[in-house]
């Protein structure tokens, strides 16, 4: 098995190896393998001990021009939380590298995390296949088979806005740090089960994923085999089973079965059966068993199916996969039924998957996901629609709204709205939207990347209207945006903001001192509103006292750290 060690360097003058901003510097990340990539390229993966790190590299301008050696830039990529990267070293190669540069934001930054700004030290270290966590699986995937260079596994990248920064840096003695090559006796695998739809239609005979990820260890050369209790298991049709490379059905039994695992991660594509009988509601259920040789993950060890008949028992659907108009989920708005709240999310779903033509999916990763929502209006009928994230001070999610027609004409965008009550913009979205015909219209949920332009500093936009095409699915770029939302849609509300301003515009009564305007000269109106306001990076903020944008004052104040002044 291929043995692969790492290494990395800046061309920073210093002593240090450090990326500056202000000088402009790079990383050059170096690996090198024992024998050569076997066939079909390495895929690897490199992690560190900081969340969002790896978005302090201008990853723009690497995509754009990339500088590799023995490298497919096409297969580079992040991790969920954006801590570390995966690629692909070519076949046969017995030493890689690319290169990338420092990205220079402004400082301080108040949008993006604090690891953006400051001095701030990072260890990247290799990952062994098996190790990679829970959350990184959906967008890392599969490793390749290799072993790692224990005493060349790791090393530490120093990132400064200035090169004074520098001088904060306590010298220590280095310590070893802790191998994640795990040992032969390092402990039993850890097997989780995820599974998704949650409605499965007997007369549609929607498949069902069962998907099992291995962690924790390495895999046995025979395969782990791992026991399903499934006391439902005779409501699908097992003969049309499909089991991804890797896995293998070794034994059914009325109550479920026995899978042998030889890869990390094996998806189980079951569809239910179609038995022509009106049955109602029922439910089935998948559970990992206790076993010899591995250990059940407690927090992923089962998922329930909900049983219908046909696709009408199915409630409101608000639920993936929904990326497109095509498949949008209806929220059933009417008069009786003025006001939907929807909680969702922008993030990995097993639900969220397309079948492709052969039979297999396409699943739809974190960064690709976009949330349709269908509903019907009257010609002028006006529907708010008003987004808030569920932790606002504990991620960088701001998701974007657009409003199409059912022919996929964009009708109205938002990405920072102020809904009514909300002080000022927020980072949310909130759009007041007049139908000008009877029809049904639809709003796409995504990232901020996708439809606005956004700008990281005083350069060029980094996004500028990236947006994704309403009648094809799995083309959102979230990249670390993503996260939990709710969404609010009113119809005909009273406590308009937006139209009800633009319709104020034309019946202001100018004061008797002020000349009015003969017929065909315009008139000139002036409002304003003075504010102080909590910034998040005020301490208050951080510790839950305050939520961000509270009102401190109505007059603007100078001086006031971690708060901001503002004049409309």
């Amino acid at each position: 098995m291929v043995q692969i060690s790492l290494s990395t360097s800046t061309n920073y003058d210093g002593e240090q190896n450090a990326l500056i901003e202000d000088l402009g510097t790079s990383l050059t990340v170096n690996f090198e393998l024992d024998e050569a990539a076997p066939e079909g390229g390495l895929k690897v993966f490199v992690d560190s001990d900081v969340e969002q790190i790896v978005n302090r590299l201008d990853l723009l301008g690497f995509a754009g021009n990339p500088t590799v050696e023995n490298i497919n830039p096409n297969l580079f990529g992040t991790s969920f939380d954006n801590s570390g990267f995966f690629l692909t070293i070519d076949e046969g190669a017995t030493s890689a590298s690319f290169a990338i540069d420092v990205f220079d934001n402004d400082e301080p930054d108040t949008f993006l995390p604090e690891t953006f700004d400051g001095l701030v030290e990072a260890n990247f270290s290799l990952v062994a296949p098996g190790e990679v966590s829970q959350d990184d699986l959906a967008d890392v995937g599969t490793l390749g088979d290799y072993t790692i260079d224990l005493d060349s596994s790791s090393s530490t990248v120093i990132f400064a806005d200035e090169e004074s920064q520098l001088t904060d840096i306590v010298e220590t003695p280095e310590t070893p740090t802790e191998p994640t090559e795990p040992e032969e006796d390092s402990g039993l695998p850890l097997v989780s089960l995820n599974t998704g739809p949650d409605f499965l239609v007997e007369e549609d005979e929607t498949v069902s994923a069962q998907v099992f990820n291995v962690t924790g260890a390495t895999i046995p050369e025979d395969g782990l085999v791992v026991s399903v209790d499934a006391p439902n298991l005779d409501e699908f049709d097992l003969d049309s089973i499909n089991v991804s490379e890797g896995g293998e059905i070794v034994d059914v039994r009325e109550d479920g079965f026995d899978i042998r695992l030889t890869d990390f991660t094996v998806l189980v594509d079951l569809p239910v059966a179609a038995d022509g009988e009106a049955e109602g509601l029922e439910t089935a259920s998948f559970t990992l068993e206790a076993g010899d040789g591995y250990e059940v993950n407690s927090d992923f060890s089962s998922g329930e199916f909900t049983l219908v008949d046909t696709a009408e028992e199915v409630p409101a659907n608000t639920s993936e996969a929904n990326d497109a108009i095509p498949t949008a989920s209806d929220i059933e708005l009417s008069p009786d039924n003025s006001q939907v709240t929807i909680s969702s999310a922008i993030d990995f779903d097993i639900s969220n998957r397309y079948e492709n033509a052969d039979g297999t999916f396409t699943y739809v990763d974190a960064t690709e996901d976009v949330d349709f929502y269908q509903f019907d209006l009257k010609s002028g009928d006006i529907v708010s629609l008003d987004t808030n994230v569920k932790d606002p001070d504990g991620t960088n999610f701001f998701p974007v709204q657009r409003i199409f027609d059912a022919e996929g004409n964009e009708l109205a965008v938002n990405s920072d709205g102020q809904a009514p009550g909300e002080l000022f913009a927020t980072p949310y979205s909130y759009i007041e939207f007049e139908a000008p015909t009877d029809g049904t219209y639809y709003v796409g949920v995504s990232a901020f990347t996708n439809g606005s332009t956004f700008r990281f500093s005083n350069a060029a936009p980094v996004f500028d209207n990236d947006v994704y095409d309403p009648f094809i699915p799995a083309l959102g770029k979230g990249g670390e945006s993503i996260g939990e939302y709710e969404l609010t849609v009113m119809l005909n509300p009273d406590n308009l903001v937006i139209l009800a301003e633009q319709r104020d515009r034309s019946n202001n009564i100018p004061p008797e001192t002020i000349d009015l305007s003969q017929p065909g000269e315009p008139t000139v109106s002036l409002s304003f509103l003075t504010g102080t306001y909590a910034n998040f990076d005020d301490p208050r903020v951080v510790s839950g006292e305050l939520n961000r944008d509270d009102l401190l004052n109505d007059s603007l104040i100078e001086g006031y750290p971690n708060q901001g002044s503002t004049l409309t």
